[in-house]
C-alpha cells in the first residue's frame, strides 16, 4: 500500500470519529429528529462495512509445496464471449493472454452472431503469430442466442475443467491476473473468486473518470467487505473464476432459468456467483487485475446499469427462497433488500418533503454527502498504475462528491426502472460497437 493513502486512512479516521462524536451528542443531549436516527444508522452500517473493507487481504502465494503443486496441476480455460466488439480492443485482450505468467490450457472465444467478421479475422492473425505455441484456443461463431448459450459452448465442450475463468472481449489482464486469480483454490472450500477491473478508458472524459471512481470503489469497498466474510454476492463478468464442479453442477438450470415465464440471458456473473456460494466461499482477488471500457456516454451508461439492477431484483429474490437464513450471504441480501425500502423513503423525505413543509433547504445534508464521498472513496488511492500520474489519480478523487450525483441517478432512479422491467431478461445493449480503445 502506498505511503500517501496513510495521511488519507487518518482523516477517514478522523472523519468518521467526528461523524460518530456529532451523532452522539446528538443522543445525549435529546436533540433527535427522526431523520438523524436515519443518519446515525446509516453511519454505523458505514462504519462497519468500511471497517470490514480495510481488513480483506489477497490470498498470497501458499508456503505448502502440496498446495503448490495442486495449483500447477489445475486444468484452466478461459472462455470469453465476443459480440460486437472493437477489434483493437479485442486484439489487446487475446495478446494478454499470450504473455500470462501462468498459461490455461485452453481458450475458448465464442462470437455470438456479430455482424461482421473482423474479431474472427484478429483471433486468425493472433492464432497464427502471437499464440502461445502449448496453448489450445478455439475460436467458434454461433447465431446471437445470448451470452449465458456462448458460455455453454465452452462449458459443454470441455466438461473436465477445473477452473473456468470467464472474461470479457473488452478486457486486457495483467499479464499475473490468471496466476494471483488461482491463488485463493489453495483453500478447499473456495468455489469462486472475482478479479478486479480498472478503466482502459478512464481518462477519456469527465464521465468516464466519474464512472471509474464508483467502479473501483465497487471492488475496494463493496467486494472486499463482503470477501472478509467469504460472501461476495456478484462477481464482475470481465474477470471471475469458478471450480469446475460449480458450472457442471449448474449448467443445466443455468441455461433454463425463467423468470415470470421469460428465458433469462442475463446476469450471467451474478448467477454463476449464487450457485458457488451454495457451494462453498466466494472471494475477491485485488491482484487478479485486468483493464476493461467505461461507457462513454449517457445512455450506454444507463442501458448497462438498467440491466445490472433488473438481474438484482430477480436474482436476489431467487437467493433469499434458496439459501438457507444461517448464511451470511442470505442476511447481506436481505439487507440489501431492505436498504432499498430504506432509501425509497428517506430521499424524498430529505429532498422534497422537509423543504417544501419546512420551506428551507437543508445545505448540510450535501455537505456531509460530499465529506462522505471523500472519506468512501479514500482507498481509490491506494491503487497503483503505470499507466497514470498521482496528479491524474488525485483529480479523479476530488470528483467524489460529483460522483455521488452521478450515483444518485445510477444507483437510486435506474433502480426503479429496473424494479418496474425487472421481467425484461435480455441484454439490450451492444447493437453495434459502443465503446472503442481509441
Amino acid at each position: 500500500m502506498k505511503r500517501r493513502y496513510w495521511p488519507l486512512l487518518a482523516i477517514v479516521v478522523g472523519g468518521l470519529a467526528w461523524f460518530g462524536w456529532r451523532h452522539w451528542t446528538q443522543i445525549r443531549t435529546g436533540h433527535v429528529s427522526n431523520v438523524s436516527w436515519i443518519a446515525t444508522a446509516a453511519f454505523l452500517w458505514l462504519a462497519v462495512m468500511l471497517t470490514l473493507a480495510h481488513f480483506h487481504k489477497d490470498v498470497p502465494q501458499s508456503r505448502n509445496r502440496h498446495q503448490r503443486t495442486a495449483l500447477r496441476a489445475l486444468k484452466v480455460t478461459v472462455v470469453a464471449p465476443v459480440y460486437n466488439e472493437d477489434p483493437a480492443m479485442f486484439a489487446a485482450m487475446l495478446d494478454s493472454l499470450s504473455v500470462q505468467s501462468r498459461q490455461p490450457q485452453k481458450v475458448y472465444i465464442i462470437d455470438d452472431g456479430s455482424a461482421t467478421d473482423d474479431c474472427q479475422r484478429v483471433f486468425q492473425d493472433w492464432y497464427a503469430n502471437r499464440r502461445p505455441e502449448a496453448l489450445e484456443a478455439v475460436y467458434r461463431w454461433q447465431t446471437n442466442a445470448g451470452k449465458r448459450e456462448a458460455q455453454a459452448v465452452a462449458f459443454a465442450d470441455d466438461p473436465d475443467g477445473d477452473v473456468y475463468v470467464t472474461i470479457d472481449s473488452d478486457v486486457r489482464l495483467d499479464p499475473h491476473a490468471i496466476e494471483y486469480g488461482l491463488l485463493p483454490f489453495s483453500r478447499r472450500r473456495t468455489m469462486s473468486v472475482c478479479g478486479m477491473l480498472l478503466g482502459a478508458n478512464h481518462r477519456v472524459s469527465l464521465l468516464t473518470r466519474l464512472v471509474e471512481l464508483g467502479f473501483v470503489n465497487s471492488f475496494l469497498n463493496g467486494r472486499s467487505q463482503y470477501s472478509t466474510l467469504g460472501s461476495v454476492t456478484v462477481n464482475t463478468g470481465g474477470l471471475a473464476f469458478y471450480r469446475g464442479r460449480v458450472v457442471q453442477d449448474n449448467l443445466e438450470h443455468y441455461l433454463a432459468q425463467t423468470v415470470m415465464g421469460r428465458k433469462v440471458s442475463s446476469g450471467d456473473d451474478a448467477m454463476l456467483t449464487r450457485y458457488a456460494l451454495l457451494m462453498g466461499r466466494t472471494v475477491f482477488q485485488r491482484c487478479a487485475l485486468g483493464y476493461t471500457l467505461h461507457p462513454t456516454n449517457l445512455k450506454h451508461l444507463t442501458n448497462q446499469r438498467v440491466r445490472w439492477w433488473r438481474s438484482f431484483f430477480w436474482g436476489n429474490i431467487w437467493m433469499i427462497r434458496n439459501f438457507p437464513m444461517r448464511r451470511i450471504a442470505w442476511w447481506i441480501i436481505t439487507w440489501d433488500f431492505v436498504a432499498f425500502v430504506w432509501m425509497a423513503m428517506v430521499m424524498p423525505l430529505v429532498l422534497i418533503v422537509g423543504p417544501v413543509t419546512t420551506g428551507h433547504f437543508n445545505g448540510g445534508f450535501f455537505l456531509i454527502l460530499a465529506l462522505l464521498a471523500y472519506i468512501q472513496s479514500v482507498k481509490f488511492l491506494s491503487v497503483k498504475r503505470s499507466d497514470e500520474t498521482y496528479a491524474s489519480q488525485l483529480l479523479t478523487f476530488t470528483l467524489a462528491p460529483l460522483c455521488s450525483l452521478l450515483n444518485l441517478y445510477l444507483g437510486f432512479v435506474l433502480q426503479y426502472v429496473g424494479l418496474a422491467t425487472f421481467a425484461k431478461t435480455g441484454w439490450s445493449t451492444r447493437n453495434t460497437v459502443e465503446v472503442t480503445l481509441t
